[in-house]
């Protein structure tokens, strides 16, 4: 199995990363993250630092709160910046 690591600079400021970036927390408060050009600004998202190929699967723990989950498969490219749905997972 490979295991991947979230993308701090993507990940929108509503997202906590923890663990070594592999486990996310929702928040109502923005966290203290640096601006940047990757940062997702307005949906909920954060990419993964790795790219996969070929057959993948994913195992998520999820728990409580008011929010669902969702796991997509993304081009790098996904544009990051506004709310139209060129910048949504799904």
């Amino acid at each position: 199995s490979h295991q991947l690591t979230l993308d701090l600079n993507t990940a929108h400021k509503h997202l906590r990363l923890s663990e070594n970036n592999r486990v996310i927390t929702r928040t109502n408060t923005d966290q203290p993250y640096p601006d940047h050009p990757d940062r997702f600004d307005v949906w909920p998202q954060v990419l993964c630092r790795e790219s996969v190929c070929g057959r993948c699967y994913w195992e998520l723990e999820w728990s409580g709160g008011d929010y669902g989950v969702f796991i997509s498969v993304s081009y790098k490219s996904i544009s990051r910046k506004g709310r139209g749905y060129e910048c949504f997972f799904g």
